[in-house]
């Protein structure tokens, strides 16, 4: 059994993820009633499969929700979330019900059939899909220290995009969820290290970041914090990718307003070109 600890995502602040844990208990927790999953698990799992190369039966995963809850009582402490081998049951706290990377961390669980964290899905294959930190890092083992010499560049080595899927979103589609996918490329034939500003705290630094907006002055957006240092060692070619979940719908619920929107992603202090993107009614 997987357990799992929620990510915060606040708008124009930190996308945080807290923690997670593992142990041995099988039962559910008090309080589970079993529920229908919604259509945008549907896409979350499509975007789970992608990361990881695996393909699995959406429909053989029972899911549950304990009502009322912000956390969920263990052994090890609170948590928010935890697939179950027995059964292949996933159970999540209900303020959680809708916490994209938190959600997509326990359907990965489900994928690879087992309730550790190997460092290859986790934080390699699926960094930026799923949330993976305090015990979750902890249970992936320590990072490899990079082959000496790396070099240590700004993040203006990277070459910054933003995808949107499903394209185009509407509120229609998925109960109106879609993922905002700000991505970043190391053109090298060479593995570099991408330097953040470290800001005090347990934390590496500011990762991924994006500002989606009607105009250049104007909009909404948040950053993640990268925990790891796999997070800024990047292989020769390779594309890292940070998913900011989104809703099209009611702005007023704070979901994005359909219309036409320009939408900048960036790593570190390094802006990519804007995008456009149309939301559908």
């Amino acid at each position: 059994m997987a357990r799992s600890f929620r990510s915060l995502t606040v708008a124009l602040w930190p996308l945080l993820a807290l923690a997670l844990a593992c142990d041995e208990v099988t039962a559910l927790p008090p309080g589970s009633q079993s529920f229908v999953p919604p259509l945008e698990y549907r896409l979350w799992w499509s975007m789970t499969e992608a990361c990881s190369g695996l393909h699995g039966s959406f429909s053989s995963v029972d899911w549950y929700v304990v009502p009322g809850t912000t956390d969920l009582p263990g052994t090890h402490g609170e948590y928010q979330g935890e697939w179950f081998v027995q059964g292949n049951r996933i159970s999540l706290a209900s303020a959680e019900q809708f916490d994209g990377s938190l959600v997509r961390h326990e359907m990965l669980h489900a994928l690879l059939g087992v309730d550790g964290h190997p460092r290859s899905e986790f934080l390699d294959r699926c960094a930026g899909t799923v949330v993976c930190v305090e015990e979750c890092m902890h249970d992936a083992g320590a990072f490899p220290d990079p082959p000496a010499g790396t070099p240590i560049v700004s993040a203006s080595a990277l070459q910054i995009g933003v995808e949107i899927q499903p394209t185009p979103p509407s509120a229609t589609e998925y109960d109106g969820y879609f993922a905002l996918i700000v991505t970043a490329h190391n053109p090298a034939d060479h593995a570099v290290i991408v330097r953040l500003h470290p800001n005090g705290n347990d934390n590496l630094g500011v990762s991924f970041s994006y500002l989606m907006g009607t105009d250049y002055e104007n909009g909404v957006g948040t950053f993640a914090l990268a925990y790891d240092p796999q997070a800024v060692f990047f292989r020769p070619g390779e594309t890292k990718h940070q998913i900011f979940d989104m809703r099209a719908g009611d702005e007023y619920a704070g979901d994005i307003e359909p219309g036409n929107y320009i939408a900048f992603g960036a790593f570190a202090n390094h802006n990519g070109a804007a995008q456009p993107i149309t939301v559908s009614p």
